[in-house]
């Protein structure tokens, strides 16, 4: 075994580091280019900001390519097997026997009225003066709306900056816009037995007895009370409150979303949605840190949800314990700019639950009015037949709008 004496060993050590230093372009290991690199790193500590602000530096595109084309079928067979048992009478008894049959009428003896209490939420706005907010509590705000760059450095050593921290830009986006078409084919195949029973033929007669029951009759007759919360217009809040207006769906067309007790109530634990035509009633929303779309209410904030069991369910509002404890998805939402098809230039709410399924179409269904009491539903499709429903385009109406 040979070994290495110190002077020898040191040069190997030597050597390897160059290779190593001289692995990064020469660019990159400049100091004022290193200095400036950190100073970016610790002024955009989210990944998303970072990408996003070097990319406006290095003056990345965004490419998407479309596909577009005849529609793709896709084709599914279930095979469903089915067993059945056929009886048939091999011989027959017949049997007469006696029953008792009371017939009881009711009397009523006294009156009872239950007066319920259903709080609605009034919402009443001032205007404050705008206060300055630091970068690191707007953080979600600022990359979702994309603000304009500023220099941290400067440029010509900012952009070597970027581009030691960003290798390359962001490759084009495929978007296929081809309809799926989904054919399901269900095929049943049976197997039939025979089993020979004895069958007993009853003559039923009854004896008739009748009984006299006194009960107390209850009336429920709802109280709704009124709770009002105040919300700060700040027209320079990045986080603004809005109203939401919808549009398309004939019987609600034009009046504003309206997160109200319903009486009977779909859940104990839950505010429905409804709609009113006068905006003094309306709800207030805005969304949160986490893009969650939210109202205040005097029992805590409400966050718009859903539930995880199909693609196609009812809309509801809770506090954030009660979604935890029953593993809802929450709504996360943002402000689409307006799209022209609507009057006044106002912005469009779009939303996405959490899950499994890509619910983002917003649903009024008339027959979940009826039988719920609560007709706003979001799905991964519009519903065109069963049940009848319409969509809704949710425009977002500041309310700080003229302040």
């Amino acid at each position: 075994m040979r070994f290495l004496t110190r002077p020898a060993f040191v040069a190997i050590l030597a050597a390897l580091e160059s290779s190593l230093v001289s692995a990064e372009p020469a660019s990159c290991l400049a100091s004022s280019v290193t200095s400036c690199a950190n100073a970016i790193k610790s002024t955009k500590t989210r990944t998303l900001s970072l990408t996003s602000w070097c990319s406006s530096v290095l003056g990345c595109q965004k490419s998407t390519t479309t596909i577009t084309g005849e529609p793709v079928t896709t084709t599914s067979t279930k095979v469903v097997w089915e067993t059945y048992t056929y009886e048939y009478i091999l011989t027959e008894e017949v049997v007469t026997t006696t029953f008792d049959y009371t017939e009881t009428e009711y009397t009523a003896v006294a009156t009872v009225v239950l007066t319920p209490t259903f709080t609605v939420e009034r919402f009443a706005v001032t205007t404050v003066k705008p206060r300055s907010r630091r970068w690191d509590e707007a953080v979600h705000a600022k990359d979702l709306l994309k603000r304009a760059t500023t220099s941290i450095c400067p440029s010509a050593i900012e952009t070597q900056a970027c581009s030691c921290i960003l290798t390359s830009c962001a490759p084009p986006v495929t978007k296929d816009e081809r309809k799926t078409i989904k054919e399901r084919t269900v095929e049943t195949s049976y197997t039939l037995f025979e089993v020979p029973i004895t069958y007993t033929n009853t003559e039923w007669i009854p004896i008739y007895t009748t009984e006299t029951e006194k009960y107390t009759d209850t009336i429920k007759s709802g109280v709704m009370s009124t709770h009002t919360t105040t919300i700060k217009c700040t027209p320079s809040s990045t986080n603004p409150s809005f109203y939401l207006q919808a549009t398309d769906a004939p019987p609600v067309n034009g009046q504003y979303w309206w997160a109200a007790p319903t009486h009977p109530r779909l859940l104990s634990f839950s505010i429905e949605a409804a709609f009113t035509p006068d905006i003094l009633e309306a709800t207030v929303f805005s969304l949160d840190s986490a893009n969650r779309l939210i109202t205040r209410h005097k029992n805590g904030t409400m966050y718009a949800n859903v539930d995880h069991y199909t693609h196609f369910t009812l809309v509801h509002h809770m506090t954030r314990e009660e979604i935890r404890k029953r593993s809802y998805e929450f709504l996360r939402c943002e402000v689409k700019p307006a799209s022209g098809k609507y009057p006044g230039n106002y912005g469009e709410l779009y939303c996405l639950a959490d899950g499994g399924f890509h619910r983002n179409v917003w649903n009024y269904c008339p027959l979940y009015l009826e039988w719920f009491n609560s007709p706003l539903v979001i799905g991964d499709y519009w519903s065109e037949t069963s049940p009848d429903c319409f969509p809704i385009t949710f425009l977002i109406k500041p309310v700080c709008e003229g302040a």
